[in-house]
This record gives structure tokens, sequence and C-alpha cells, in this order.
């Protein structure tokens, strides 16, 4: 992950900001500097893809809300929906793989792990219980934020 460097005043106009303006920015091992006038997320300050969904996801989870269980119960299927295909992109990948680099390559390894790290997510997702009317909105909402990817 690269490190990320905050100025408070910039010296010149650069694509993110005008002189003077505070702003962020950070960059890859050989690739180009990125600026934001906000802080940037996790999603942004990796280069895996599967990680940059992923993160996102945790965010969306971290900031579920809703007026009631419908609602809640919609916005959580949604995001169940978002991690089983992000599931299914890795086991496409996977199977696109030669056989014997399937199991036996830290590649391999990596792909089964995210695959079963998304079915665990979306296992515990779907048992939440929304109907149950003795169960707080509140409750229902740390249920939710506490589940998050355990993977590397």
């Amino acid at each position: 992950m690269p490190r990320v460097n905050f100025v408070k005043k910039a010296q010149k106009n650069n694509p993110a900001v005008n002189k003077g303006e505070s702003y962020y920015w950070w960059k890859f091992r050989y690739g180009r500097k990125h600026y934001s006038k906000t802080s940037p997320k996790r999603s942004q300050l990796t280069q895996s893809d599967f990680l940059s969904q992923m993160y996102d996801i945790e965010d969306q989870l971290s900031e579920i809300s809703g007026e009631d269980r419908e609602d809640l119960c919609s916005q959580t299927e949604e995001i169940t929906e978002e991690i089983r295909q992000l599931g299914e992109e890795q086991q496409e990948k996977l199977y696109n793989m030669p056989e014997q680099l399937q199991e036996s390559s830290p590649a391999g390894e990596t792909l089964q792990n995210r695959i079963e790290m998304c079915e665990e997510m979306v296992s515990e997702l779907e048992s939440i219980v929304f109907d149950d009317e003795d169960q707080a909105i509140e409750d229902l909402i740390d249920e939710i934020q506490n589940i998050s990817y355990q993977g590397e």
C-alpha cells in the first residue's frame, strides 16, 4: 500500500486542486501520482481489483443504516449479491488457470481463499434474521457491521 501524503497548500495547480488549496497525493511503485481533495479510501490505495471491490463493500457494510427492517433487509440483500458476484469472479479466474496451478500455486491458493471468504460472508449475511420483532434495528445494524473480509 502506498504512503499517503498531505499537502496543506499547493505550490501550483495540479489535476485535483488549484494553487493554495490542500490535497492528498500517493503513488504506487512504477505508477503515476494520484491526487485527491479528500483523504483516499482504502479501495483507492490498492492495485488489486478484488481488494478494491471488497474494501468498497466493507465500507458499504460499515455505513449501512435503515429506517425499518424492510429497508435494512433490502440493502443487505444488495450487498450480499455484490459479494456473491465477487466470489463468482474469483471462481471463474480459478477455473481459467491451468489445472496444475489451481491447487499447487500461491495464486491458486489465494483465489481459493478469496472464494471461501466470500462464501463465508454471504453465509453470515444470509443468516441474519430480519423478521424477529424482539430484536432492535440497532442490533441488526451492529450485527451487519461486524461482518468483514478476513482474507489477505
